[in-house]
């Protein structure tokens, strides 16, 4: 008996194994037929969603769902009824944390508290009266141990007006003291150089920006708009403190 035992957990990863194995490659076959039905289509990622006969797929950070024949696709948010849990909202923070997290904070224009209790990543527009009211406020967000990583999301889009001055911002020897100036409304003049503007907004799209200022927590969710330090500063402590339950 005690043999039959032993081959018990190899039993098991074997199964494991060949199951993952099959998995991956319906996976890959579904990715082929949306490729082939869809030309060009750009997949980030595909994967079934549970047992429900749904593949959750990440087209250009979208989050899209499909039937597994192929023959439906579905846009919108997928609630679990036992739960109440927002599966699609959660796929979206995810997608969100990691591609933040990814940053690389020298292509940012931080601004830093002597002691962070949290971080915000802000994608600002020179222009939006918002923003403007927000960064004349940074010292008071910095007292409260909140960091804000600047990047740019100029709302006309690219080759505009807007487009440029963040550019001139971003190309400036003191990046802290330009955006400030810019925001004051006066004129940077820099040279030009390379700038990560147009990756900044490209990104800012993927992730679901619309409008400026939009706040990005660490854990990926997003507080659309300008929100006053105190108040952020408690809604933070609100939410770290669900986190923690």
């Amino acid at each position: 008996m005690k043999r039959h035992f032993l081959w018990l957990p190899l039993l098991a990863w074997m199964s494991f194994s060949q199951a993952a194995d099959e998995l991956a490659a319906g996976e890959a076959t579904i990715q082929a037929q949306l490729e082939s039905i869809m030309p060009g289509i750009e997949i980030d990622s595909i994967q079934p969603l549970d047992n429900t006969g749904l593949y959750e797929t990440v087209i250009k950070g979208e989050v899209i769902y499909f039937s597994k024949d192929l023959r439906y696709v579905f846009q919108g948010e997928v609630i679990a009824l036992e739960t109440r849990e927002n599966v699609t909202e959660n796929k979206r923070s995810n997608l969100r944390r990691s591609a933040l997290a990814a940053l690389d904070e020298a292509d940012l224009i931080i601004y830093e508290p002597k002691e962070t209790k949290y971080t915000l990543t802000v994608f600002t527009d020179i222009d939006c009266a918002y923003c403007r009211k927000l960064h004349q406020q940074m010292a008071d967000y910095n007292d409260l141990g909140i960091r804000i990583r600047y990047m740019a999301f100029p709302r006309a889009g690219i080759d505009s007006e807007s487009f440029d001055k963040a550019e001139d911002v971003w190309c400036a020897k003191d990046r802290k003291q330009a955006m400030t100036d810019a925001k004051n409304g006066q004129l940077v003049d820099s040279d030009s150089c390379d700038t990560p503007v147009k990756a900044h907004y490209e990104m800012g799209r993927r992730l679901g920006v619309s409008g400026t200022p939009s706040l990005f927590l660490e854990s990926g969710e997003i507080l659309p708009g300008y929100v006053p330090p105190k108040k952020l500063k408690q809604e933070l402590d609100r939410r770290a403190l669900l986190a923690g339950t």
